[in-house]
């Protein structure tokens, strides 16, 4: 397997988890549609780290409907109601929203990666997959567009980098690229029954 052309998160059991559910919820489509998306059908491995979030027509700002309990313990709140100005501010609300921003606006898979430290764990990475979800309603022959947006966060320790974290690390992924790392890892036998 060609690391060029292989998933930025081919190592990560969640977020290749994430990444096949939503695969398989397309039934063809370019994107799933909200109602098939269904906690009860996931991979039990799934349910504390996804967040489900839309926007609430006010800028960039996003509302949070679903927040795993993994990110309600790692975060130390429950986001599930609020939106991202009510629990951010500053640089962090801007890069917040800029990341849910570029996949509602160009309806396509994102992965994201960080630096940040944990008080109780020191330094570690913080990946991010963000999956495009269409309303209910839409269209099938319509251009994609996404009404919500499905994502994962995993955390594993790393090496601090010095006293600077790295800018975090952004991918867009076609829906080629990211069948085809599903397609692997089920080889690989990475992926969880649901």
């Amino acid at each position: 397997m060609s690391t060029g052309h292989s998933l930025p998160f081919a190592d990560d059991r969640v977020l290749l988890n994430l990444a096949a559910y939503w695969s398989a919820k397309r039934v063809g489509l370019p994107l799933p549609s909200r109602n098939a998306i269904d906690p009860l059908d996931m991979p039990r491995r799934l349910l504390p780290h996804l967040a489900l979030v839309e926007p609430t027509g006010q800028d960039r700002e996003i509302r949070f409907r679903l927040v795993g309990t993994e990110l309600v313990q790692r975060f130390g709140r429950d986001a599930t109601g609020k939106t991202s100005t009510d629990l951010y501010s500053g640089a962090y609300l801007d890069y917040l929203e800029d990341i849910y921003a570029t996949v509602f606006a160009k309806a396509q898979p994102l992965f994201v990666e960080t630096q940040r430290h944990w008080p109780e764990e020191g330094h570690g990475r913080l990946r991010r997959l963000l999956l495009p979800v269409a309303a209910d309603n839409a269209a099938p022959d319509a251009s994609p567009r996404a009404a919500y947006v499905l994502s994962a966060l995993s955390w594993a320790s790393a090496e601090p980098t010095g006293h600077q974290s790295p800018p975090p690390y952004r991918r867009l992924i076609s829906v080629d690229a990211l069948e085809k790392g599903v397609l692997q890892a089920t080889f690989r036998g990475l992926l969880d029954p649901p």
